[in-house]
């Protein structure tokens, strides 16, 4: 029998099948990242950790993974240190710092925790996805991190990621440039582990899930990629 559960939350949805969990960014078409959202994410992980899953996907419903934070609200967040008290910029610090530790409970999950990247996956999103051990993307996806258009600098711990996966010199271009970026590029700079048709990507995440459960191990990660990516052999 398939052990399933479920609970539905305004902006996310969360699964539990056959001992994987689904966490889903369920805000389309873009899955935007509102204060809301990462009340609830902060909120799931409790549920997470009492699951007893073994292993986590995270993705997005619909064309896309998510478009980002929404910008308006921490822009005015941030702005609004028009009192000379400081109180409102205090406020906007603790709420980046309780994101980013929401995000690092991903990456120090001692399962195997797999983004599955379709379409747009920009800003914090990509930050999110960074936290995770795996990154699968669709052949079509599309990553960013564009703070810097808005005046602002990746600030939920995608700085750091960044230099660890790409190197220092590509990072501070990436993020000072703030452009758009393909998953193909992703690949090459070591953002994304694979790509895949869109059809077949959450086969694929899956498919890692049950290739990584059995003993998972961090520094195995370049062998369960190559069992992903292998051929199959007939039986």
């Amino acid at each position: 029998m398939v052990k399933r559960e479920t609970e539905k939350k305004s902006l996310i949805s969360w699964t539990v099948e056959q001992d994987i969990g689904f966490l889903v960014l369920d805000n389309p078409p873009g899955n935007s990242m509102t204060a809301l959202f990462f009340d609830e994410l902060k909120r799931l992980t409790t549920a997470i950790t009492q699951s007893h899953i073994k292993a986590l996907i995270i993705t997005g419903r619909g064309r896309h993974f998510s478009s980002g934070a929404d910008l308006e609200s921490l822009i005015a967040a941030i702005k609004t240190d028009s009192t000379g008290n400081g109180k409102p910029m205090k406020e906007a610090k603790a709420m980046l710092l309780s994101h980013v530790l929401t995000f690092e409970f991903f990456s120090d999950l001692d399962i195997p925790v797999i983004a599955a990247i379709q379409g747009v996956c920009l800003g914090s999103a990509l930050e999110l996805a960074m936290h995770c051990h795996f990154r699968l993307c669709s052949n079509d996806a599309l990553l960013g991190l564009p703070e810097t258009g808005f005046g602002l600098i990746p600030g939920v711990g995608g700085i750091q990621k960044i230099l660890q996966l790409s190197g220092k010199a590509k990072a501070i271009e990436l993020i000072l440039k703030g452009s758009n970026f393909a998953a193909a590029d992703a690949c090459k700079w070591h953002i994304a582990d694979a790509l895949f048709p869109k059809k077949e990507l959450m086969e694929k995440a899956v498919q890692l899930a049950g290739i990584a459960v059995d003993g998972y191990r961090r520094y195995k990660k370049a062998e369960y990629l190559k069992r992903l990516t292998q051929p199959m052999t007939p039986a």
